[in-house]
């Protein structure tokens, strides 16, 4: 399953009221390379991350995790979209 966590990381800025990933990355106590490397997907989120998340906003887990992972109406179209482009060619 293909993870979004640009959706947890942009929901996070509301909440936070801040405006750049800098910042997010010094309210998780983070690197800016590592928030850059999340969300673009080449670092999976941590189950730490994740934990440090739930503490200091008070989403709870499961809000985490459905944040990160693409909903499965898109994703389903999003393959369907693929496949008729291929059989097209």
């Amino acid at each position: 399953m293909q993870r979004q966590p640009h959706v947890l990381f942009d929901a996070l800025m509301l909440i936070y009221g801040i405006q750049n990933d800098n910042q997010l990355a010094d309210k998780l106590s983070l690197s800016t390379g590592s928030v850059s490397r999340i969300r673009k997907g080449t670092q999976n989120i941590s189950a730490a991350l994740i934990l440090t998340i739930y503490e200091r906003s008070g989403i709870s887990i499961d809000n985490i995790k459905d944040m990160i992972q693409e909903d499965k109406e898109r994703r389903l179209r999003r393959e369907t979209e693929r496949q008729e482009t291929t059989h097209d060619q």
